[in-house]
């Protein structure tokens, strides 16, 4: 027993100097990784000569729009709220009210003119603190609320909901919102579609509490915090905002994760952003983007490939690129003309106006980015000339398209510049050019405003230093808002009611212009009976004259689209009525491809759709719907 247990001792001391001598010792340290060193698949791209760009290593996310939602209180309401005593909707209101020290709880929830209601809204990706976005409320299901209109949502917050374990909780509260409602349909009665009073919109209702960063996000065989530091330098040698010190756009957490904000050019086009995020090259030599650069420009007049290629050079950026994008300029291709006019705008150059004013006129599929092209140019007098002439197109959206991209380009624009009515919305009045014979200035009266004394903007045109010729192409159009900003804008002169006529405004106010008299009578009814009935008188049919005066005797942003859609309805415009008549993204375009013999029309084309969605500077369409409609049927052109 005692020479066999000797045995295995000798055979284990055996085996242990075995594993020594070869390395294997089960008390040698592995050696520890470099934390400098890049992974071995990128260090042998880079010794090959190998241009790769971010897209290789990482993708860009939280480019998708985050939901909020909560309950809120609404006021004001002409005795149409409904107390839901046993509602889950009215137990989370009285919480809230009671954490916020409200007294007699029970007692205002009673009170008809109130009511709980559902509130939800989408934080777009990008959004900053302190933006305005639009929020939707709604009566609860099976509540006793017969209407919303005239009512004001009092302060309220809006949190992202969790899924926990199997439940919905409440997240972060990520937005606090507060305003008057506009119902779904303005024509809608309790006899005739009521559910078009039991939910609405507030327009810019909800203020963001906290800026969305986006963030890029390393593909798992590149995790590694030398790759996100290294990557977050190359966007920011690319991208950064001066302002005293130079700041950066992408700041690296750790090895997997780089927060990256916007600046400020691409804050109306983030999915456009992360694209050219993604193309800017990871490593690479000045003579390897000198070869890359003359690639690109073959690659330009290539339909299917332009679009890569101008990601790529205005990811590159600077002259050299500049230069590049123009020697594509020359070709017949709308698409590549397109691409090319683009992206230069978003560098800074204005070379291609022209072929982005015709695009703006001509093909709606590029529409959109067109004039949101043109707006960037915010000093290229080119570009400003350009846009004041669209607002002459016949088509509607087009013209609707070019005021909403000379506001985003500069709001004081002489050609768009309006007032706020009452606090409540932004009022334009942009009128047909005049035909005149002398120069003069366009600040009438010497004012400041381009508009003259009376304020009566929608009969008085302002003529420019330089004589303008007349187009009388572009029709009288009324123009309203159902998304994002209250906004009314009045094209072109002599805009009026046609008598005889008999118009609502709310609830309360009555507007009536008989077929005889010269007056229109506007007249507000108290709802409590410690108010007073208000009246005013004006002395023609302007529409100008009268939207003033519903304001004057208390008239909400609401309660002026329920009045024109009812003057439109019943035929007493004298002009067409549109509302959201906004370029749409994701339109279709047909690509020609040549080289393709085919009797067959289909197979020659390719199509091509645009991937973007501008949604800071037009607000997407409710459930995909056409821009002309929500909830009140609104027909356009489309052109």
């Amino acid at each position: 027993m005692r020479f066999t247990h000797f045995r295995y001792f000798v055979f284990f001391v055996l085996i242990l100097n075995f594993c020594f001598f070869i390395g294997c010792s089960p008390w040698q340290k592995t050696p520890k990784k470099d934390p400098t060193a890049l992974p071995e698949s990128v260090q042998r791209s880079i010794e090959q000569g190998r241009v790769l760009r971010i897209s290789d290593y990482a993708l860009v996310s939280g480019l998708n729009d985050v939901e909020v939602s909560g309950v809120g209180l609404i006021q004001n309401l002409a005795g149409t709220g409904f107390d839901d005593v046993n509602s889950i909707e009215r137990a989370l209101m009285f919480e809230e009210m009671k954490k916020i020290g409200v007294s007699d709880i029970n007692e205002l929830l009673a009170d008809p003119s109130t009511a709980v209601v559902n509130i939800k809204g989408r934080m777009r990706a990008g959004i900053r603190e302190n933006e305005l976005f639009d929020i939707q409320v709604s009566v609860p299901a099976e509540s006793g609320v017969r209407s919303l209109r005239n009512g004001y949502l009092v302060a309220a917050t809006l949190q992202d909901m969790r899924a926990i374990e199997g439940s919905v909780v409440k997240g972060e509260t990520l937005a606090v919102a507060e305003g008057p409602i506009m119902v779904s349909d303005p024509l809608a009665t309790e006899l005739n579609n009521s559910s078009g009073l039991k939910q609405g919109v507030i327009l810019s209702g909800a203020r963001s509490k906290k800026t969305r960063y986006l963030f890029i996000t390393m593909k798992s065989e590149y995790e590694s915090a030398v790759m996100t530091k290294r990557i977050a330098n190359v966007i920011n040698n690319r991208f950064y905002i001066s302002s005293g010190t130079k700041k950066g756009m992408a700041t690296a957490k750790d090895n997997v994760i780089i927060v990256l904000d916007v600046p400020p050019i691409y804050r109306n086009d983030v999915h456009r952003y992360a694209r050219v995020i993604e193309s800017l090259a990871y490593h690479e030599t000045l003579s390897q983007q000198q070869r890359r650069i003359e690639r690109l420009k073959s690659e330009l007049v290539i339909p299917s490939k332009c679009q890569s290629a101008a990601f790529q050079l205005e990811a590159i950026g600077g002259k050299v690129a500049i230069d590049a994008l123009k020697s594509a300029k020359s070709t017949g291709d709308e698409e590549i003309i397109f691409h090319v006019a683009t992206s230069l705008a978003y560098l800074g150059d204005g070379s291609g106006v022209t072929s982005l004013t015709r695009i703006a006129k001509e093909n709606p599929a590029f529409r959109i980015y067109a004039l949101n092209a043109l707006s960037l140019l915010r000093n290229d007098i080119d570009a400003e000339l350009a846009l004041h002439e669209l607002l002459q197109s016949p088509s509607a959206e087009t013209r609707y398209g070019a005021f909403r991209a000379l506001w985003q380009r500069n709001p004081s624009d002489r050609a768009i510049r309006g007032e706020s009515l009452s606090g409540q919305f932004s009022y334009h009045g942009i009128p047909a050019p005049v035909v005149s014979t002398n120069k003069i200035d366009d600040k009438p009266n010497g004012g400041g405003d381009g508009i003259a004394e009376n304020k009566n903007f929608a009969t008085v045109g302002w003529v420019s230093e330089v004589e303008r010729t007349p187009s009388f192409s572009s029709p009288p159009m009324v123009h309203l808002t159902r998304t994002k900003r209250p906004e009314i804008v009045l094209f072109g002169n002599d805009i009026h009611l046609i008598r005889p006529f008999l118009l609502e405004a709310g609830p309360t106010i009555i507007i009536n212009g008989s077929k005889d008299s010269g007056e229109v009578v506007i007249k507000k009814f108290a709802i409590k009976s410690d108010q007073l009935d208000e009246s005013r008188t004006v002395h023609s049919s302007n529409l100008d004259e009268i939207i003033r005066a519903v304001v004057d005797v208390g008239g909400t942003y609401p309660d002026i689209v329920q009045m024109l859609c009812l003057a439109d309805q019943k035929k007493r415009l004298s002009c067409q009525l549109k509302i959201d008549s906004l370029p749409e993204a994701n339109r279709f375009y047909q690509r020609k491809v040549e080289g393709v013999q085919s009797n067959n029309p289909i197979k020659r084309q390719v199509t091509f759709r645009e991937r973007f969605n501008i949604k800071n500077w037009f607000a997407p369409n409710p459930g995909n719907k056409s821009s002309d409609y929500d909830g009140y049927k609104n027909e356009s052109d489309r052109r």
